[in-house]
């Protein structure tokens, strides 16, 4: 290869790397499916949470409406591991030993359930695929579902939804934040009239 050839190769792909280093604008929100959230549903699934240093995983049972939440968190065995009940009057943590805690707020007490922090006003959300006020949608699948959503810093993606219809609810939900990350496998998903 003479000498100006490689010049002229060197100097383009030179320029094609540079380019993709450019420093690129915050993505906007992307056109997707309008998705209303069921006020109630009931929630029956797997989960898997891990912080980089401790990792959890079992069942988990969540009834959720707007004054109440019960998550139930099963052992892979199917024991009951801990129940937490959080109301507008604050929240109890039962465990498997029956030590009852009581806190203000289940933001608190959620960490001792699940193993790691998850912001418990946007689950809800997350479970139903209807990105929150704030909330990002960064990208989506085929027929214009979320796949994959920004919210209070954690990545939301939706690796699988119950079937190919536009409203259908999802059926495996990774979401991450740093080190920490929580996988949810819904097994059945029911609106609560």
């Amino acid at each position: 290869m003479n000498r100006s050839l490689r010049l002229a190769l060197v100097a383009a792909l030179g320029s094609g790397t540079l380019h993709g280093c450019a420093i690129q604008p915050p993505a906007a929100d992307v056109a997707h499916v309008a998705r209303s959230a069921a006020a109630a549903f009931e929630l029956e699934g797997r989960i898997a949470a891990s912080d980089g240093e401790r990792a959890a995983n079992g069942g988990l049972l969540w009834t959720h409406s707007p004054t109440m939440d019960e998550w139930t968190v099963l052992s892979p065995l199917g024991q009951i591991v801990a129940q937490l009940v959080s109301t507008p009057r604050g929240a109890r943590l039962l465990t498997a030993d029956g030590t009852v805690q009581e806190d203000e707020d289940a933001h608190a007490m959620l960490p001792r359930l699940l193993g790691v922090s998850a912001p418990l006003d946007g689950l809800a959300s997350w479970v139903q695929a209807s990105p929150r006020p704030g909330a990002r949608v960064l990208s989506v699948d085929a027929v214009g579902r979320p796949a994959r959503v920004s919210d209070a810093g954690w990545i939301i993606e939706y690796a699988e939804y119950r079937d190919a219809s536009p409203g259908a609810a999802p059926r495996r939900i990774d979401a991450t934040w740093g080190d920490t990350r929580i996988r949810l496998i819904i097994d059945q998903w029911t609106p609560l009239t």
